[in-house]
């Protein structure tokens, strides 16, 4: 069967959209944790500081209620793309400016999809960077500035490490994708495609670069664009086969790109390969076709 699961029904879509938000939650309490209790405990914040993390989330929900009092666009998934996107960003990020751009963010990359066809959280995220030019461009937490703490490389693993808010552990992502997974309209072949992909050319990049292989999959970041912006409900492919073949150019583009900015390389590259989606779904159900055909050609002769 190389035709994945359509969504026919709204309570189809809405099982997905609630596998999202359940797989971002222990993401989201373990970020709150590591960039506001974890640090306060160790005396390296204010106590109000400790509600920074807090403040984006509520921030990206307010945010998205707005976008849709003027759009009318449902508001679940206005809230669960806000909420991803805000995931993503910097704990430095300037707090005055990040509800701004994130509204623009939104309310432009919404308008645009209509007209065109591209990965609209992508595209989001890449313009919410704006967002953090305004201060030192850093994902480091004042821990991690400080060197801290003596992390090893199993502490890195759990999400001890430099990154966007709620995309520095590996192992709650992977039980995050664990979760989506389990819901049949989640498209789970392009982050695995995308993730072999990237785990392959990034370390024949880190040879031709001379850049730490360990460090470049060790970035959870990667991964979580991967399972929460790649497989996209509405701009990602139609089939198995274009889904892997989607997931292995972003890998492809990421690895490249991460030797250079390793940050951002996997929201440029997945917004590079949606531009391809058109042709990939043309050749994908081309594909699919001429095999039921000749498969009933088969059938007919016999």
């Amino acid at each position: 069967m190389n035709k994945t699961p359509i969504i026919h029904y709204s309570k189809d879509k809405r099982s997905l959209i609630n596998a999202y938000f359940l797989a971002l939650i222990p993401l989201i309490i373990f970020s709150i944790y590591k960039n506001g209790i974890l640090l306060y405990q160790n005396d390296l914040i204010n106590f109000k500081d400790i509600f920074i993390p807090l403040y984006f989330y509520l921030i990206s929900i307010v945010i998205a209620f707005l976008n849709y009092l003027i759009t009318k666009k449902n508001l679940k998934e206005l809230i669960l793309s806000s909420l991803i996107l805000t995931s993503t960003i910097s704990l430095n990020t300037n707090m005055l400016i990040f509800p701004i751009v994130l509204f623009i963010a939104l309310f432009i990359t919404n308008y645009l999809k209509e007209k065109f066809f591209f990965n609209s959280l992508s595209l989001a995220r890449l313009i919410l960077v704006l967002s953090l030019l305004i201060n030192a461009y850093s994902y480091l937490n004042i821990a991690e500035k400080l060197n801290t703490f003596n992390y090893n490389l199993f502490d890195n693993f759990l999400g001890f490490r430099e990154g966007g808010l709620a995309t520095t552990s590996i192992m709650l992502i992977i039980i995050s994708f664990i979760i989506l997974s389990f819901n049949k309209f989640y498209k789970r072949y392009i982050p695995l495609s995308a993730t072999l992909s990237y785990l392959i050319f990034a370390f024949i990049f880190s040879l031709i670069f001379s850049n730490n292989y360990l460090n470049l999959i060790m970035a959870g970041h990667i991964y979580f664009s991967f399972i929460f912006i790649a497989s996209d409900i509405y701009t990602s492919p139609n089939t198995i086969l274009t889904h892997i073949i989607y997931g292995f150019i972003i890998g492809f583009i990421t690895a490249i790109l991460a030797n250079l900015t390793i940050y951002e390389s996997p929201y440029i590259s997945t917004f590079i390969a949606s531009l391809l989606i058109p042709l990939l779904n043309k050749i994908g159900n081309n594909w699919y076709f001429s095999k039921v055909t000749s498969k009933h050609t088969k059938n007919h002769q016999n």
